[in-house]
């Protein structure tokens, strides 16, 4: 199993508006300087707060008017009392709550890193950081990731399952002690009453034992070691928050310590802010742009802290990408800490030996397909299935006006996020899948007015296939099969102003059943003008001329399923290069403009063949070729190739623009690399054009 961390790095410059002013909120006076940080917007490129700010060393003021740092993320001021620096806040990103490679939840993990605060679950600000406990400290078991050299298998056993190694278990043993006494002698001074932290104890007493005597697989042998370091720290949280925090609270008696070692949290609510801040927990401050009056003065200006030592990869076994359940998906706050602190139920249930069969792609570095884990229906991994809450949870410090969230989707494109069912269409990429359905659909995301010709190149692949009657769905293939070379020329060498709507694609290809056999007839003198069908032939003339009008095919009589794959298969592979091409010509114009022959050729190396984006003097392929071959040398040139160009786009993410090596080249890094950059270009290409994107899909064989 290998294991890659976020190849974010800590103070990389984040940029927005640099922001002065002052938050008129509650008066505290206090000795300490806040820190305050503008997070970026997801696709603008603003100055940085270091070109914008002057540091004043000298100020010491109230926390709400003097501020010990400035740094920029986004339309959000978030200011900090009483630490150094400003996390990066994710929070209004839709995103999987899955365990990773190490078992543990990425950056959405309230156990790894700070987020919204929440009162349902206020102890979270407690939870202890990694960063504060080092080894040897005896803490340091509380982040222990397990390694295969601790998985100990059974003798005689012929399935893949083993237990931790002793001292391992012994380790993380040493942390139920620690709670256990501290919660005795807690108890002790509150006889009679019962506390849900009770049944943590007894959770992790029980996950202890499972690990000393059950048999697991090295897949569920991860979770559950994160399991019970996740009860240690809710535990130990929950004691600080009652111990230490909760009586600074309720007296009023402020400290001038801060618990650094303790995670803190973004907040909203100025009250409860102020109340964490004298209880000495490190806090982050939220609000906009529009509450920050001029007269704000800062300490130092600072950059945007990202987490750098986050496993963001999938597990892997050898060279077989297994990933975890996702248990949610949606926006940060309630729901994914809900989910996070959920217990593991295993899958004791399933034969350790019987292998998850591959869906359409046999690539090992392709994932399960994600309809069987849809976001609010499937099995959660403690054998439940999460719903989504009808009712609007009582704690939702972020306003709408803070950040949109996602409404539901208009009617026009409801159906074109998913491929249809139907056996003349080719299978899917489920890299492709994934990123249709976990983009943003908001339409306030989408930049207005179009600056890109919102038409189809070519006709989408599932109108090929809309006629229900036989003779109508013959005539649409014989249609396209006719004319397909003619418009490829024209859209390749001499494209039209504007593209087809799928309307008049729709028209076009039926347009030769309603045309063929029908005599000529007579001027009718009743006539006063042209009619619908006429019109729209006069439309359909200017946009594919006489010539492509009269070209005719020959109806194919039940067409081969196999022909209809192809055809299909070829219209998305079509689609997607063309509409690259555009949307490439839009957001790199200056790339264009400086080496056009250099850019075009780029985009050409991303596909295999010799004749650029078109492709009808190659061969049909039979296999998956290009950046969808099934093994990682006949990947990498190309996957590189596709890194490389979107790259020069507005807030690539930061993993496309590591360098791609034969050496670190892995089924895990292929596997990230491609979720990431399919996530990127399905969210960039509807921000321009309101619209899913055409993407490719496996070759039909």
């Amino acid at each position: 199993m290998l294991l890659q961390t976020s190849s974010h790095i800590s103070g990389v410059p984040i940029v927005h508006l640099a922001l002065v002013g002052l938050i008129t909120l509650v008066t505290l006076a206090m000795s300490s300087l806040l820190t305050l940080t503008i997070p970026n917007s997801e696709f603008s490129i603003m100055p940085n707060a270091l070109t914008m700010f002057k540091g004043d060393p000298t100020l010491h003021a109230s926390w709400l008017q003097s501020y010990d740092a400035v740094a920029i993320q986004d339309n959000l001021v978030i200011t900090t009392p009483n630490m150094q620096f400003i996390p990066k806040f994710h929070h209004f990103e839709e995103a999987n709550v899955q365990a990773r490679a190490n078992g543990r939840f990425g950056v959405v993990n309230c156990f790894q890193w700070p987020q919204a605060y929440d009162n349902i679950f206020c102890n979270s600000v407690c939870i202890l950081h990694k960063v504060a406990y080092p080894f040897p400290r005896p803490l340091h078991w509380a982040w222990y990731t397990p390694e295969q050299k601790d998985f100990k298998t059974i003798p005689g056993n012929s399935f893949p399952v083993g237990m931790l190694a002793s001292d391992k278990v012994e380790g993380l043993e040493s942390l139920l002690k620690l709670v256990e006494k501290c919660v005795q002698d807690w108890r002790a001074n509150r006889q009679g009453k019962k506390d849900v932290i009770i049944n943590c104890v007894v959770s992790l007493r029980h996950g202890i034992l499972c690990l000393k005597k059950h048999p697991l697989t090295f897949h569920d042998l991860l979770i559950f070691v994160t399991d019970a370091q996740r009860l240690f720290l809710e535990i130990h949280s929950f004691m600080d928050w009652v111990l230490i925090a909760k009586p600074h609270i309720s007296s009023g008696n402020g400290t001038v310590i801060v618990h650094s070692e303790w995670m803190g949290a973004f907040m909203h609510d100025n009250d409860m802010c102020n109340k964490l801040h004298m209880a000495g927990v490190p806090i982050w401050y939220v609000h906009t742009m529009a509450y920050i009056p001029a007269n704000m003065r800062v300490h130092k200006p600072v950059l945007i802290t990202h987490p750098d030592d986050i496993v963001i990869s999938m597990y892997a076994e050898g060279n077989r990408i297994h990933p975890y359940d996702i248990i949610y998906h949606g926006q940060g706050g309630h729901q994914h800490q809900l989910h996070v602190c959920c217990l593991y139920g295993g899958t004791t249930f399933r034969n350790p030996d019987v292998t998850v069969p591959s869906s359409a792609s046999s690539c090992s570095f392709c994932t399960p397909s994600f309809s069987a884990l849809a976001p609010f229906s499937q099995t959660s991994a403690a054998g439940r299935a999460p719903q989504q809450s009808l009712k609007k949870h009582r704690q939702q410090p972020y306003t709408r006006e803070a950040r949109p969230t996602q409404p539901s989707q208009s009617g026009e494109s409801r159906g074109k996020w998913k491929d249809p069912e139907s056996p003349y269409l080719p299978p899917s990429l489920l890299h492709w899948d994934d990123a249709l359905k976990t983009c943003n659909k908001d339409p306030s995301r989408v930049h207005m007015p179009y600056a890109i010709d919102q038409g189809y190149r070519f006709p989408e692949p599932t109108l090929l296939l809309s006629p229900k009657l036989p003779e109508r769905l013959q005539g649409y293939i014989a249609t396209w099969l006719a004319c397909c070379p003619l418009w490829i020329g024209r859209v390749d060498h001499d494209p039209p102003c504007n593209y087809p709507s799928p309307q008049l694609w729709h028209d076009f290809l039926g347009s030769r059943l309603t045309t063929q056999g029908t005599a000529p007839k007579g001027k009718d003198p009743q006539k006063k003008g042209p009619t619908a069908v006429e019109k729209c032939k006069a439309v359909m003339r200017d946009f594919f001329g006489d010539d492509m009008l009269e070209t005719q095919g020959d109806l194919l009589a039940n067409p081969p399923q196999r022909l209809t794959q192809r055809s299909t298969w070829e219209l998305f592979e079509l689609g997607f290069r063309y509409e690259l091409r555009d949307l490439d010509h839009f957001l790199a114009c200056k790339h264009w403009a400086d080496d056009p022959i250099g850019r075009e050729q780029l985009l050409h190396s991303i596909f295999p063949g010799e004749a650029g984006l078109v492709m009808w003097s190659e061969q049909f392929p039979e296999d998956n070729y290009s950046m969808w071959n099934n093994t990682l040398i006949g990947v990498l040139p190309y996957l590189e190739k596709f890194q490389e160009l979107i790259c020069a786009w507005d807030d690539a993410p930061p993993l496309l623009v590591a360098p791609l090596t034969p050496d670190s080249f892995t089924d895990t890094k292929c596997w990230e690399v491609m979720h990431s950059a399919t996530a990127f270009y399905v969210q960039t290409f509807f921000r321009h054009f309101g619209r899913p994107p055409i993407v490719p899909h496996s070759i039909p064989l």
